[in-house]
């Protein structure tokens, strides 16, 4: 299950009432979370999902009281870059500021219900939500919905004074498929609204029937990927540029056999479980076969599989390709975060 089905899930009808959705819309600095981050205070008080990393959630608790009391959509800034702001900033040693919308659900909300939605078919969404504006301007928590590039933007944000910029810049983060903050006017006229790109999720193939490929399976379900185990007579299935497909047959005819359509595929990554040596016989038998192999193909071959993390038992070598494969789908070299110049999230 996704973030976002979790999310949504929370929200569902069990029980009734009225939950409260905090969204993380804006962050200055850094933060434990990026924009997008969601959590649901449930009508019994219980939450589900986290927005920081603990130094905000007591707090949203008590704002999600007034928001159910008052059924209004309220923004609450939060400034954990002070010490003199209890509870929450004191002593938290954190070095940002966030602004986190909160809002009363009777149920799914519909932006949330075309995201989730967007998801389970693999395709590409944008959800812009106002989070500030003047007295007259949008009002907090309208939202636009894109669906799709060639789709026409929804939702109350894509019309008034600001709504064909607002349809332009979805369409724009649709294209570059990254989430941003955009502000339309300035000062006391100033309007703030977040554009998140809800990316695909990734496919994990996993081809073999051996029980090494279990650990790999079931790492990969509790991200939240969409995986599907390729036995003998299996077909590959739908193969994309978020596809990762790691090849753990341990038969050289098969491996053979798979790595020729994956490497012409546009699937992004292609792991291959064994020593170097053995990928380096496989790609000579495919080229013996009559297939050619383009040196820029070879750049999404993954051989040996995985991270170097001295990993023995095959738990670990399912953690080791996990993590390769997290590392390349954010265009990251894998290494250690000590060893990293600049801030460890991209800009979101």
């Amino acid at each position: 299950m996704t973030e976002l089905e979790t999310i949504a899930a929370a929200l569902g009808p069990a029980g009734g009432g009225v939950a409260v959705l905090a969204t993380l819309m804006q962050v200055d600095g850094s933060a434990y979370r990026g924009p997008g981050a969601r959590m649901v205070v449930r009508p019994d008080g219980s939450s589900v999902g986290a927005i920081s990393g603990g130094c905000l959630e007591k707090d949203i608790l008590a704002h999600a009281d007034a928001v159910r009391t008052s059924l209004a959509a309220t923004l609450v800034h939060f400034d954990l870059t002070r010490d003199d702001n209890a509870p929450w900033g004191l002593n938290m040693g954190c070095e940002a500021k966030l602004d986190v919308l909160l809002e009363p659900c009777s149920g799914v909300p519909d932006h949330l219900a075309a995201a989730v939605d967007a998801e389970r078919r693999r395709d590409g969404a944008v959800i812009a939500t106002c989070f500030g504006a003047p007295a007259g301007g949008p009002a907090i928590g309208a939202r636009l919905v894109l669906l799709d590039e060639v789709q026409s933007a929804t939702g109350p944000l894509a019309e008034g004074a600001f709504g064909g910029t607002v349809r332009t810049d979805a369409h724009r983060v649709m294209r570059e498929e990254r989430s941003d903050v955009v502000a339309y006017g300035s000062g006391a006229d100033r309007v703030g609204v977040f554009f998140e790109y809800i990316a695909r999720p990734v496919a994990l193939v996993v081809c073999g029937e051996g029980a090494d490929t279990a650990p790999l399976a079931a790492l990969g379900e509790s991200l939240g990927w969409q995986v599907r185990r390729v036995a003998k007579d299996d077909a590959l299935g739908r193969l994309d540029d978020r596809t990762a497909v790691v090849v753990m047959t341990h038969n050289s005819p098969r491996d053979v056999a798979l790595l020729g359509p994956l490497l012409a595929s546009r699937t992004r990554y292609v792991g291959v479980l064994g020593p170097r040596r053995r990928t380096e016989r496989l790609l000579a038998d495919l080229r013996a076969a009559g297939q050619e192999v383009a040196p820029g193909t070879l750049r999404r071959l993954h051989a040996p599989v995985g991270l170097d993390l001295g990993a023995e038992t095959p738990a670990e070598v399912a953690l080791s390709i996990a993590a390769e494969v997290r590392a390349v789908f954010s265009s990251r070299a894998g290494g250690a975060l000590r060893e990293r110049q600049g801030p460890i999230h991209d800009r979101r």
